[in-house]
């Protein structure tokens, strides 16, 4: 019979399976630290940005033209650039022939902004930023040439590469995890298990006082229909113990 589990209870249990616990953490963390430190490599980021238009405009007369004009800039830049026009010479200046940019070049424009960011992941650090850099050169050569716009240029070369994993990241989330793994296989475990754990809760359940009890587990051993407390071979042990219990339950009966 289960009864509903008690604050109490619960810490009580976390001390008596907290070897579990702890197994079930460390596992987890070591094989988390396997996987990012030996198995995934890390990606690495590289981003350069475009400025498309002028941030400054001091001809009032041409501020209206202007502010109509930009956003058709933006949205023709940003597909101009994602074009095989660009990414093939790109692919050709850095010898990348047959090579896919896909999931790894990434072109945007956040709304009201007149700045293009190509962000560009790989697990090369020196590749990724030789791809961002080339594609925001080549971009900006062919659209002056091409599309003819002449209010677009590079905002500096930028050689600061992102380490995008994040190891001790990944460690503290796998061992919380596996504290909570831990913890939730204790309770299951707990659960699965209908022995008494303390003399409390057989008088609890019998609604009398305990008279006695053995600190130690019986083995039952059934021989024919008969049913025998003791097995083994030490007879003399088997006896003292018969004897002390029997002591106790006489001393507790004169008590009551």
């Amino acid at each position: 019979m289960q009864r509903e589990m008690t604050l109490k209870d619960f810490f009580f249990l976390i001390k008596k399976r907290i070897l579990l616990i702890s197994v079930t953490a460390a596992v987890l963390v070591a094989i988390t630290a396997l996987a990012a430190f030996y198995i995934f490599k890390p990606v690495y980021e590289a981003s350069e940005y475009i400025l498309v238009g002028n941030l400054q405009n001091k001809n009032q007369e041409n501020s209206y033209e202007e502010t109509q004009k930009i956003p058709r800039m933006m949205a023709s830049s940003v597909d101009f650039i994602k074009s095989p026009i660009v990414l093939n010479a790109v692919k050709e200046e850095l010898g990348l022939k047959g090579h896919s940019f896909d999931g790894k070049l990434v072109i945007r424009n956040n709304k009201d902004s007149q700045l293009i960011i190509i962000t560009v992941k790989d697990q090369d650090e020196k590749l990724a930023r030789d791809i961002a850099n080339t594609t925001a050169v080549i971009a900006i050569d062919k659209m002056n040439g091409l599309l003819q716009f002449d209010q677009v240029k590079l905002l500096g070369k930028n050689d600061d590469v992102i380490k995008t994993n994040n190891e001790l990241a990944a460690l503290a989330i796998a061992l919380i995890a596996g504290l909570l793994a831990g913890i939730g296989l204790a309770v299951v475990r707990e659960q699965l298990d209908s022995s008494f754990k303390r003399e409390g809760i057989v008088e609890e359940l019998l609604g009398v006082p305990l008279l006695g009890s053995f600190s130690e587990k019986i083995e039952l051993q059934k021989i024919g229909r008969g049913a025998y407390p003791y097995s083994g071979p030490d007879d003399e042990r088997r006896s003292l113990v018969v004897q002390e219990k029997k002591r106790q339950v006489d001393k507790a009966t004169e008590v009551s």
